[in-house]
This record gives C-alpha cells, sequence and structure tokens, in this order.
C-alpha cells in the first residue's frame, strides 16, 4: 500500500528547550487541519528535551525525533528538509507555537485556491507587536526579514534555491528569503494572518551575523537584478563607481 504524504511536514529545531517544547508541540497537535507530520530535530541538548519529545510519540500524529550533533539551528534545519515528506514545509521553533487551532486549515485553504509556492503572514511577540511585518515588498525586504514562523514552503522551493547556507548564524533565513523572493520560477502570496507567536530572546535575537551584515548588499542585489533589468544597469554603475574609489 502506498504510503499518503502529509500536507504540511512541521520542522521543529531544538537545543535545551525542555522549558517550552511541549508548548510548541501542543499547538499543533490542536489543530483541527490534521494532514501534518512533526520532524523534531534535536543538537544533542543535555537537558529532558527528547524525553520530553519522546513523551509525544504514543499519540496518534507522525512525529520523529533526531538527536544529533549539528552546525546550529539552519543545519538542523537542512536536516529537517533532507527528512520532510510533506508538500509543504514550515519551520516552528522550539519556544514559539502556533497562534490558534485554525492557522493549518486556513492556510491549507488558501494553497487550495491559490497554488503557490510561498505563502507568509504575521507573527506576534512583545517586542515586534502583533502584526509583524505584513506584506513584503522588494525593498522593504532589504531592510527587514519575513519571520521564518510566518512562512510556509512548498518542498520545490529548495529544490529551486538550495539549503539554508550554514555561513550565515543568525540570518540564513533572511538570505533564503531574499534569494525566492526574487526568484521569478518562485511563486509567493502575503495572507494576512497571524500565524505564530514569536518567542523574544532567542538565539537570532541575541546574536549578530556579522557575515551576513557584511554580505546583505551584495545577495540582495544579485537577487534583484534577476528580476529587475533597470536595477541591473544601476548595480553595474554603482559597482564600477565604488571600485574605482577603493582603488
Amino acid at each position: 500500500m502506498q504510503e499518503v504524504r502529509p500536507f504540511f511536514s512541521i520542522i521543529i529545531p531544538t537545543y535545551n528547550a525542555s522549558s517550552t517544547l511541549a508548548t510548541a508541540i501542543d499547538s499543533i497537535l490542536s489543530q483541527t487541519f490534521t494532514s501534518f507530520e512533526i520532524i523534531i530535530m534535536d543538537g544533542e541538548s543535555s537537558d529532558t528535551t527528547v524525553q520530553i519529545a519522546k513523551s509525544f510519540l504514543n499519540l496518534d500524529h507522525s512525529i520523529s525525533i533526531t538527536s544529533q550533533s549539528d552546525d546550529g539551528i539552519y543545519d538542523a534545519m537542512n536536516n529537517g528538509i533532507k527528512k520532510a515528506r510533506g508538500l509543504y514545509f514550515y519551520f516552528l521553533g522550539a519556544d514559539d507555537y502556533l497562534i490558534d487551532t485554525k492557522v493549518l486549515a486556513d492556510i491549507h485553504q488558501q494553497l487550495i485556491l491559490n497554488r503557490t509556492d510561498v505563502i507568509y503572514g504575521n507573527v506576534q511577540s512583545p517586542s515586534l507587536g502583533s502584526n509583524y511585518m505584513g506584506e513584503c515588498d522588494d525593498q522593504l525586504i532589504f531592510h527587514k526579514n519575513i519571520a521564518h514562523q510566518s512562512i510556509f514552503f512548498h518542498r520545490r522551493v529548495f529544490e529551486l534555491t538550495g539549503y539554508f547556507n550554514l555561513k550565515y548564524r543568525t540570518h540564513a533565513d533572511w538570505a533564503h528569503n531574499i534569494n525566492w523572493f526574487f526568484n521569478s520560477e518562485i511563486t509567493n502570496q502575503y495572507f494576512n494572518r497571524v500565524i505564530a507567536h514569536y518567542a523574544d530572546g532567542g538565539y537570532s535575537s541575541r546574536t549578530k551575523d556579522h557575515y551576513f551584515r557584511k554580505d546583505l548588499f551584495s545577495i540582495y542585489y544579485l537577487n534583484a537584478i534577476n528580476r529587475n533589468s533597470k536595477l541591473k544597469v544601476i548595480f553595474n554603475i554603482t559597482k564600477g563607481l565604488f571600485s574605482r574609489i577603493t582603488r
């Protein structure tokens, strides 16, 4: 008998998340739409994270747990992608949670209606407010990242863009978002709905990504010029002027 593919693969990277993981998992298991799998990628936690995850295994849902050494959160997310069987991928932080029980149902309905490759909404948090960040555009994505807790990706997106770049320790998702946002082969849709509660104080909010900040200009423009011929001319002129100044 052929295995039925889940519609969503929900990937949770964890490391010493014993105080929050149960809330994250409960927010998924309480969804009214149930065609999903949960993939927990643990980075060899030293607390009870793995035991807490295993306590959910006897429930009537597809949950897999892998605890292994990794090279940070994005390596864990990449490894989760390799294990995922679903049509759409979603990445939930171990200290985040889906905002209500109808998130997956509403996203599924939108995807069935519009057949888009990427759909994203909003997140809420104490520091970002109740509606971060709204619809993105060509300029805004240079200044602000779309929170990964608000994005659902068709699996083909990663076939076209590749995995998260491990060079960027805290903003590999931002680099990836710029990549798919400007890719003419990838369709995207903004859905005005809060998807998840985003926890403040996580690793990315506490750690500077100097490599990403250094590369942001080139990441943005090299992707943007692929879709905008006028911008390509401006980029080449700017690049020429900059090279003369720095000689």
